[in-house]
């Protein structure tokens, strides 16, 4: 189902039609009763079902990842570029398919070193492997991983076009890999065992070699992840609901070892809910195991390949006060802002503004709290049967709720009967989750 999208000015248009009474003439406090029905409206249709729009089915998650904002190089208080620009969300990833791969390209410094970098502290003398799923942009080929865990530089170069090694320093001692992915990535890894006086260091990918830029050139980068693999926390392998640049978990439905979009027939992964994340459990899909994980902090081996997440996100909160340019906004704040485009809508803060700084000037500092277009009907005539008993017409009322209810059937009439989509049968037996070694 194609994912469309309405605005809160459609919804209060429509409602205060309804009403008989415009939404410019309405004072501060009934708009402030409007939104607050709005809100609840949206919380009983998106909890009601498994809605495609708000549950992404098969998108792809990682445990055990010790990095931050792993898709989304942009994210500046985690990811320094050194002459490198970065674009969020150029490209589809090589796992679901979503449009989550970075784009960076170089910048046209004469003769510098190129890099990402994030900070990381290891600990001493553990295996970990630091890796990339990247894609050239422009025939640049070369690129490089690379560890400085506070004692010592470990470097691998990779050739992204044709997907071989080309060095690496001497001091690794476990060969790096590199694999061919979908959509044109290679997966390039570099394995360490940290030093015994390890501490404060980085990780970058790029080129530790000096060269003029060029513009044009760079490459897609997905999935930068660091991995502990040996002693590691025994949470490692958890998925947290919540995670910095992913949406909320909210309902887990779920979870696969391998694509579900894939042709043949996806692997059910073993897994257990807790309080604050997804338990992956064995048998999985790290080839070989045929035990349960609990087994294993003590040298586990993890590997960069993502489970498969089917999910209901959470909601998000559709609140807040008419957008001052006057004022500032902490992360998390959120504003009703209407656009320059005279649409009205709910956003969220992403990064601290200042006086003046708001969705239409300073974009990256926003993010929009889309409305799914399936949802507004819904909202609009439950929104109004909400008002008539606030007015105390309680059989009016009755019967908008009853008209509101005929807009969620026929919505979830399209996806389930139109649209043919049933939801997959959670089944565990000996057959779909024994080990397999194919």
């Amino acid at each position: 189902m194609a994912h469309k999208v309405s605005s809160y000015s459609a919804f209060v248009s429509k409602c205060s039609a309804l009403i008989g009474i415009p939404y410019d003439a309405m004072t501060a406090q009934e708009q402030a009763f409007l939104a607050t029905f709005f809100d609840n409206q949206m919380g009983n249709m998106w909890a009601d079902s498994n809605w495609m729009d708000v549950c992404p089915y098969g998108e792809a998650r990682f445990a055990g990842d010790l990095l931050t904002y792993s898709n989304d190089l942009t994210k500046s208080s985690y990811w320094s570029l050194y002459n490198y620009t970065a674009t969020a969300n150029a490209l589809s990833n090589p796992a679901d398919g979503r449009m989550t791969a970075t784009k960076v390209l170089e910048t046209s410094a004469v003769s510098v070193t190129h890099g990402v970098v994030q900070n990381y502290t290891f600990i001493p003398s553990v295996n970990y492997q630091y890796s990339a799923y990247l894609r050239p942009i422009g025939g640049r080929s070369a690129i490089s991983l690379e560890i400085y865990d506070g004692a010592n530089t470990y470097t691998a170069f990779f050739n992204i076009l044709n997907g071989t090694l080309t060095s690496q320093s001497a001091n690794i001692t476990q060969t790096p890999t590199i694999t061919q992915q979908n959509n044109g990535f290679w997966l390039c890894t570099l394995y360490i065992t940290s030093a015994a006086t390890a501490g404060a260091g980085t990780v970058a990918t790029g080129s530790s070699v000096n060269y003029t830029g060029d513009p044009t050139k760079g490459f897609y980068s997905w999935g930068q992840l660091l991995l502990q693999t040996s002693y590691a926390d025994p949470t490692a392998i958890n998925i947290p609901y919540e995670q910095l640049g992913e949406d909320t978990i909210d309902e887990v439905f779920q979870v696969w070892a391998t694509s579900p979009a894939s042709a043949l027939a996806p692997r059910p992964q073993g897994y257990e809910l807790t309080p604050d994340n997804i338990q992956i459990v064995g048998p999985s899909g790290y080839w070989g195991w045929g035990v349960n994980y609990s087994a294993y902090p003590n040298g586990y081996t993890p590997c960069q390949n993502p489970f498969y997440i089917y999910y209901r996100k959470e909601m998000p909160s559709y609140t807040g006060a008419a957008y001052s340019n006057t004022a500032t906004y902490a992360v998390d704040d959120q504003i009703l802002f209407t656009d320059g485009d005279g649409v009205m809508n709910f956003w969220k803060c992403e990064v601290a503004t200042t006086a003046g700084q708001s969705p239409d000037t300073t974009p990256a500092s926003w993010r929009l709290l889309e409305i799914p277009l399936m949802f507004l009907m819904f909202a609009v005539y439950g929104s109004y049967a909400d008002w008539l008993r606030m007015d105390g017409q309680l059989e009016k009322a009755a019967a908008m709720d009853t008209l509101a209810e005929s807009y969620q059937d026929q919505e979830a009439d399209k996806a389930e009967r139109q649209a043919g989509w049933v939801l997959p049968m959670k089944v565990q037996s000996h057959v779909t989750s024994q080990q397999r070694t194919w």
